[in-house]
């Protein structure tokens, strides 16, 4: 679609061609749960539920993971009575992981969600409590709200200001998962990484009921505020990097909040109602939940506020738009035309196999790269 450095993009007829070959199929033609995990992976307990899961059923789905989330939590308690606090904290995050796969397709409606849930946050709080973590807890101040964070060091001389990069999560976004969330390939490259709880995402949705908002840069408004006190924080050179859902909520961020110097999204969208309410038709009901709205009627309402539509050509910083071409979550078209209306970002460009789908290998690292780059890192 693109070359890395934004010369040689599609044009719209190769786009309708080429980025969407189950055109009018709802859904892309993809109307199952995505619920996808491999008979062989390495995991031996994930490699199980893999195997004994039933395809497309979410109590087969929640009682599989739970099941070896309780024997991991068990195991873990064991390694902490006997003192082997690294082991302990090994299966901590282990148990708070399949807790977080059990929990991530659970309605709003469903009883078990909101316990299952407090068990991930059990388990990650308990890892973390046998060993230092590597993170700051903070509280971010949002309208009347405090938005729980973790802010993770980038590693530089004492006393110095690093970049930071802010991770904005999607539609099942949950701040407390697996070892750091992506954020040590950032602070490898000496940049501070913050990832927030942000509305419509883990336990400020779940236990607050904070709802997403179309006009994203009111929470980076806040984020921004509270990182530019922090005497370890550049303030010029604060990125945002936005993945599945924050593919739009990352770019709507940088139309309003200036201080955000350059921004990278892992499955770029630009019109929510057409890049995924009705391109993925199984998410409905989880946007109606993260939006706040009563039923799908009112959704599809709500959405429609959630465009770049006369609004990307406000991004005024360096821009990398991801997508996958076999995307089935999020329309690659919505990526082409983000990309096609930034027109006054200074350096923007498309990279392919950073999405939902097909990925990069190193989809990771690239970012990360990409980001190192842009707030001269290093």
């Amino acid at each position: 679609m693109a070359n890395e450095t934004g010369g040689d993009v599609l044009n719209r007829a190769q786009a309708e061609k080429e980025l969407f070959p189950a055109r009018g199929l709802p859904g892309g033609g993809q109307l199952e749960v995505r619920m996808e995990i491999s008979a062989n992976h390495p995991d031996p307990d994930i490699r199980g539920v893999a195997r004994r899961v039933k395809f497309i059923n979410l109590e087969s789905w929640h009682e599989e993971w739970t099941q070896v989330a309780r024997k991991n939590e068990e195991l873990a308690a064991g390694f902490e009575r006997e003192q082997r606090k690294l082991t302990a904290h090994d299966f901590y995050l282990r148990a708070a992981d399949f807790y977080r796969r059990a929990v991530v397709y659970m309605p709003d409606s469903d009883p078990r969600m909101l316990p299952t849930f407090k068990k991930l946050e059990e388990n990650f709080d308990k890892a973390w409590s046998v060993v230092p973590p590597p993170f700051e807890r903070v509280q971010i101040p949002y309208e009347g709200h405090l938005l729980p964070a973790l802010f993770w060091p980038g590693r530089g001389k004492a006393g110095s200001r690093l970049p930071v990069v802010y991770n904005y999560g999607g539609a099942d976004g949950i701040l407390l998962r697996g070892e750091d969330g992506g954020a040590g390939q950032y602070v490898r490259r000496g940049m501070s990484f913050i990832d927030v709880d942000g509305p419509g995402h883990g336990g400020t949705l779940r236990h607050h009921k904070l709802y997403a908002p179309p006009d994203s840069d009111r929470v980076a408004k806040a984020v921004v505020d509270y990182l530019v006190t922090r005497p370890d924080v550049d303030p010029e050179r604060i990125g945002l990097h936005g993945s599945s859902l924050g593919g739009y909520s990352g770019p709507r961020c940088a139309t309003g909040e200036k201080r955000i110097k350059a921004v990278a999204v892992w499955s770029g969208a630009y019109n929510l109602v057409d890049d995924i309410f009705d391109y993925y038709p199984p998410i409905q009901d989880r946007l109606r939940w993260l939006m706040g709205a009563k039923d799908l009627k009112e959704a599809r309402e709500k959405i429609r506020e959630f465009t770049l539509i006369g609004r990307a050509k406000q991004i005024e910083c360096p821009l990398l738009v991801g997508y996958s071409r076999d995307d089935r979550v999020m329309d690659p078209r919505g990526a082409l035309n983000l990309y096609e209306n930034a027109v006054n970002s200074p350096d923007r460009s498309m990279v392919d196999g950073v999405g939902h789908g097909e990925k990069r290998f190193d989809r990771r690292t690239y970012l990360a790269d990409w980001f190192m780059k842009q707030l001269k890192a290093g």
